[in-house]
């Protein structure tokens, strides 16, 4: 009975897994099906259930916590590229607006403005460009491609973007100059962050360093006396003060991200 209620939670989280992982593959163009990633996050949670548990003397405690972090894995991994990707798209936006402010003012339109882009400009902002476009070409208004492209990739920048050119095609104003004024505002909240950026690295390499700390010393008081060390992997005590260590320590990395996180 609770072999069967446990199979049925899985298959219960494996579908909502990979519905939702679909749209964050095929936005990100990885041509790995979800199927396939749910199959490799499974593979990572037995990797790393084995490695704690070798590491460990299989501890039961442990040997959950190395199949939990392994399973994350994969999802950390494409949160990391998605990232990537947008810092990316930031920064072609950034080029891309005088292209198309410039386009406009020659008389072309806002999609074939858009066209030209996709021709002269690489990914990421090519293949999403092209995506809008080729659903407009389906039946779908251009603004409200757009501000699909805006939900699926999460840039302050693309919303500033796409918002003024919204209020623009509202109101019945100059898009290429409103394009222009918004490069002008990107760039400044850009330069801003940028400093914000340098004022807050000592906090975050500080944050960085208090977390380290603990296993690299850990590290090296096994190496020097192994005997010291292994209660904390092989008694009930020792394994519920790692588990604690590692909650503390994450809320201690999620403070210090808090504090030197400033909106611009």
């Amino acid at each position: 009975m609770v072999g069967q209620i446990a199979l049925q939670a899985a298959d219960v989280y494996r579908r909502r897994f990979i519905v939702q992982t679909e749209e964050r593959v095929e936005s990100l163009y990885l041509g790995v099906s979800p199927q396939r990633l749910w199959m490799l996050s499974l593979l990572a949670a037995a990797a790393g259930a084995l490695l704690l548990g070798v590491v460990a003397n299989f501890a039961p405690v442990l040997v959950i916590a190395g199949g939990v972090a392994g399973f994350l894995v994969p999802r950390f991994y494409l949160g990391a590229m998605e990232q990537q990707r947008r810092k990316k798209f930031d920064a072609q936006l950034l080029e891309a607006i005088p292209m198309l402010a410039g386009a406009m003012k020659a008389g072309m339109s806002l999609i074939q403005a858009m066209e030209q882009v996709t021709r002269e400009m690489g990914p990421p902002i090519r293949q999403e460009f092209a995506h809008a476009l080729q659903e407009n070409r389906v039946g779908k208004p251009m603004i409200q491609a757009l501000l699909d492209m805006k939900g699926r990739l999460r840039s302050e920048d693309l919303d500033i973007t796409v918002n003024a050119i919204s209020i623009a095609q509202e109101t019945g104003g100059v898009l290429s100059d409103l394009l222009v004024k918004m490069g002008d505002t990107i760039r400044s909240r850009n330069r801003v962050r940028a400093k914000i950026l340098t004022l807050s690295a000592q906090g975050r390499l500080q944050g960085i360093i208090m977390i380290f700390i603990p296993w690299l010393l850990a590290i090296v008081v096994s190496m020097v006396d192994p005997g010291m060390m292994r209660p904390m992997f092989t008694t009930s005590t020792g394994q519920i003060m790692l588990v604690i260590i590692v909650v503390l320590e994450g809320l201690g990395w999620l403070v210090i991200r808090r504090v030197v996180a400033i909106d611009v």
